[in-house]
Order: C-alpha cells, then sequence, then structure tokens
C-alpha cells in the first residue's frame, strides 16, 4: 500500500511539473515574469517557444485563455519591433545573424497568427465557447494583422506567400464582413484599426509584391502603406472612375487591377488606390531612409495591378477549338457516337497557359461575359475537353484579349436525379461533374441546373453503370442559369445493385 501512495504521489508531481503555464491569467504573468534573457534575441526566443507551447495545447478557447494570449501578446510585440530592427540593421554585415533573425521573426508572427486563427475558429464553432462572442472582433483583426504579417516576411526571403494564407485571409474578411464586425475599431499597440484596414494591408502589400527588395525597402514600404490614414476600405459594388482593383475571395490569390471588369459578384471586393497612388507619388523622394525613386516604384507596381497571375504563364501559340456556352458544351460532352447535330465549335488563336489558365487572342470582338463557360481541346476527333470560365477580357492592338480560369480538365457528363421517395423529386437531368486533380487548387464541383439545387440535399449522380449518392454544398458561382456547387461524395453503388 506505501508503494502505491509512493507512485500514486509521483504521478501527482510530474503532472504540476508539466502543467500548462498558461492555465490562468495569473499563472501567464508568472511564467512572463519569470523569464531571464542575456540578450533580446534569447527573451524572443523564449516568447517565440511560449507561442508555440500555447498552440501545441490544442485547449479549449475560453476568455480566461484569450486574455493568456493577449499577455503573450503584449509582452512579445516590444521585443519583436527591436529583432526586426536588428534584422534590418545586419543585413549587410551578419550574413548568418540575418538569417536566424527572419526566422525569429516569421515563426513569431506564423505563431502569433496561428493561435488567434485557432482561437476564433473555436469562438464560432464550439458552443461551450459562447463568451468569446462580444470579443470576436478582437480575434478576428489580430488573426488578419498577423496572418498579414507572416505573408509580408515570406516577402523577405523572395517567396510567394502560400496559396493557403490568401485563403485564410480571405475566409477570415468573408466572415467578419457577414458578421457586421469589419470596421469595429480595436486597439492594438495604442493604435485603433479594424478587420477592413488590417485585411486591406495585406492586400496592398500583396500588390507591391516586393520580391528582390531590400529588408529595409520592404519594411518602408509596409511603412509607407500603414500610414496611410485614408486608406481604402473593401467595396462590394464596383464604381467606375472610382475603383481600380478588384479582388475575388473564393480564390486563394490577392487582387488584381480591374482593366474592363465593371462586374458586381457575391465575392468579389473593390478598392479605390487611386488616390493611395498619387499620395506615394507626392512623397518627397529623398526622405531619410528611403532610396531616391523607391515611392515612384510603389505607385508604379500598385497602378499596373503587381503580379497579375499567381502562376508562372507560358507563351504558347497556336489554333484550338472552342464550344462556348452550355448547350454547346452539353453536347461536345456527349460520347462520340451519341445521335445529333455536331458540335458548333469555334476556332480561338491561344496566347499563353499557365496550370491555372488560359488566354487567347481573338480578331473579332465577341460577347463573352464574365463567367460564361467554356469547353476548349485541340482535336475535336480526340473528344479530350478541358472547361474554363471567363475571368477578363480587353482589347489591344485591335485584338480581344481574353483570360480564362480553368474549372477542371476532364468535365463529365452525367445525370442526375433526387430519390423518388424526396419530396419534390424531379426527373433526371443532365449536370457536368468537374473533378480537380491533386495537383491543382480546390475541389471537385458539380454542374447542374438551378432548377435541381437545394442546399445540403441528397442527389443520386449516375456515371454509366454506377451511381454515386452526393450531398450538395454551397453555390461557387452561377453560369448562365447553371450552378456550380460544391458536394461531398456519400457513398457509390453498382447500378445492378442500385436499382
Amino acid at each position: 500500500m506505501t508503494d502505491l501512495f509512493g507512485m500514486l504521489s509521483a504521478i501527482a508531481r510530474r503532472r504540476k511539473e508539466v502543467e500548462s503555464p498558461f492555465v490562468s491569467v495569473k499563472a501567464t504573468e508568472k511564467w512572463l515574469n519569470s523569464l531571464h534573457a542575456d540578450s533580446d534575441y534569447d527573451a524572443h526566443h523564449m516568447l517565440v517557444e511560449g507561442l508555440e507551447r500555447f498552440n501545441a495545447e490544442n485547449k479549449p478557447a475560453s476568455l480566461s485563455r484569450m486574455k493568456s494570449l493577449m499577455k503573450l501578446e503584449e509582452a512579445s510585440l516590444p521585443l519583436q519591433a527591436r529583432i526586426v530592427e536588428q534584422y534590418v540593421r545586419n543585413q549587410d554585415t551578419f550574413r548568418l545573424a540575418r538569417q536566424a533573425l527572419w526566422r525569429e521573426s516569421w515563426v513569431f508572427w506564423s505563431m502569433l497568427a496561428a493561435a488567434w486563427m485557432a482561437m476564433l475558429k473555436q469562438a464560432y464553432r464550439n458552443p461551450a465557447s459562447a463568451e468569446l462572442k462580444p470579443f470576436v472582433a478582437e480575434i478576428a483583426v489580430r488573426a488578419l494583422r498577423y496572418g498579414g504579417r507572416a505573408m509580408r516576411w515570406d516577402y523577405h526571403q523572395a517567396r510567394d506567400p502560400a496559396a493557403s494564407s490568401w485563403h485564410r485571409i480571405h475566409k477570415i474578411y468573408r466572415l467578419v464582413e457577414r458578421d457586421g464586425f469589419a470596421t469595429q475599431a480595436v486597439l492594438i499597440d495604442a493604435r485603433p484599426t479594424h478587420c477592413a484596414r488590417e485585411y486591406t494591408l495585406a492586400v496592398v502589400m500583396g500588390l507591391v509584391h516586393p520580391l528582390g527588395y531590400r529588408a529595409q525597402e520592404i519594411e518602408s514600404i509596409a511603412q509607407l502603406i500603414e500610414s496611410y490614414d485614408r486608406l481604402p476600405l473593401p467595396a462590394t459594388v464596383p464604381q467606375r472612375g472610382v475603383h481600380t482593383h478588384v479582388v475575388d475571395l473564393s480564390l486563394s490569390e490577392g487582387a488584381a487591377v480591374l482593366d474592363a471588369e465593371w462586374v458586381q459578384g457575391r465575392r468579389l471586393r473593390y478598392f479605390a488606390l487611386g488616390p493611395l497612388v498619387e499620395h506615394l507619388k507626392r512623397l518627397d523622394h529623398d526622405a531619410p531612409g528611403l532610396d531616391n525613386g523607391l515611392t515612384r516604384q510603389v505607385a508604379s507596381l500598385i497602378e499596373r495591378g503587381g503580379i497579375r497571375r499567381g502562376r508562372q504563364r507560358t507563351n504558347r501559340f497556336g489554333r484550338v477549338w472552342v464550344a462556348a456556352g452550355m448547350d454547346n458544351i452539353l453536347n461536345v460532352l456527349n460520347q462520340p457516337d451519341a445521335p445529333g447535330a455536331g458540335p458548333a465549335l469555334e476556332p480561338w488563336m491561344l496566347r499563353d497557359e499557365s496550370i491555372e489558365g488560359m488566354g487567347f487572342s481573338l480578331s473579332e470582338a465577341a460577347a463573352l461575359p464574365h463567367g460564361r463557360l467554356v469547353a476548349v481541346t485541340w482535336d475535336p476527333a480526340e473528344n479530350v475537353w478541358q472547361l474554363l470560365a471567363i475571368r477578363w477580357g480587353r482589347n489591344e492592338d485591335g485584338q480581344q484579349l481574353v483570360g480564362t480560369q480553368r474549372l477542371s480538365r476532364h468535365p463529365k457528363r452525367v445525370e442526375v436525379y433526387f430519390d423518388a421517395g424526396m419530396p419534390g423529386a424531379s426527373e433526371p437531368t443532365t449536370a457536368v461533374f468537374l473533378p480537380m486533380t491533386h495537383t491543382e487548387q480546390g475541389l471537385s464541383n458539380l454542374l447542374i441546373p438551378e432548377t435541381h439545387y437545394r442546399l445540403g440535399a441528397s442527389l443520386m449522380l449516375r456515371d454509366g453503370d454506377v451511381v454515386y449518392r452526393l450531398r450538395l454544398g454551397e453555390v461557387q458561382e452561377t453560369h448562365e442559369g447553371w450552378l456550380r456547387v460544391a458536394m461531398d461524395v456519400l457513398g457509390r453503388e453498382q447500378l445492378a445493385v442500385a436499382a
């Protein structure tokens, strides 16, 4: 019995030793007061390890845990500012120190962004975290702010922010905009800000796209943008002569110059960056700490729309055959030996191509609205088609240039219907399945007529002798009376068994 009590005492001691230092606000303050280091770098490193431990605990969000995170943030930010100063100062002298300081800063911003992002998710998804709902704006603005900082530090290493980073900040902004928190003021570092402003800062920095700039220049550019008090906020309705850039919240990429795109969309947001461009052009180019002409370069990059595409495009010229509009697309996706009239195809000249889409050059102007679907093939006899959506078009030197986004490399015509026992079940109809490959971003979608869409409904999809049961998700986009919707596959059966 004595051995048993000794074993239980040892277990209790070990549990006490590994107890989280962030179990309460008082415990967090005690842990912070116990940190002693010989340098800013060592102290900062301890705080980064503390953030890593905070995230690794993966405990349910609570008001107490949020306050503990705020204590960590409050203690870390002054140190982080000094680490950034060291990093910028050491660029030309200490190569090894420069790399260590970059990594330390990047991990700090990433850990802080991950902590606030996890807090935001639980505030929405966990019923036990209802006490956090009044603080959603406080949480979301930090997730956006630090997510944007981590993306900025990618530029320091001459690399683009990951597509998942753009997806994350787009998703957060959609959430707070929907719930009315986008412009709710929050104090950080004793300065007011809000979600819309922090989101815009990340978008504008993406337009500048400062790959190849020195560390001091990148940080100077960021300060120039942040110091502009009249920074424009995202708008849902485009206005000619006012808005200059657009971002699609459904894509994992930044903004682009508007060109001729004046289409309102549920996921499109517009920015009026003209005043910011003029402000940068007017700035004193001999300001301390700035190289002569830097502000002019930044203004020019924003004005031109930054790096328009997220993937490198390859010049690839040649004629392709195009079926435009759903009627023609359904026709060409029919089986080769199926009866009916031949498809109506148009010859288009390919201009360039990337893994995300194709660019075309047309000799004659055509009615090609934003979002219209086209099926493309090199040889109609092979019956191999790609499905694309038109995203932009403009006239240049007497030619009409058209840009498209690839929705699927292997679209497939299928039959869909509701279960016979389902209320309001309709007759079977034709649909188009849009599979995505593992190397492409996004999930497989389904193109169905509006008459067959019910959010969350169970739908049967017949492909040859196989029947799949699907659950319909949210509408991704409307294409001329057809809906491109997300879906979940619930199961599959052979037709003989399903019948």
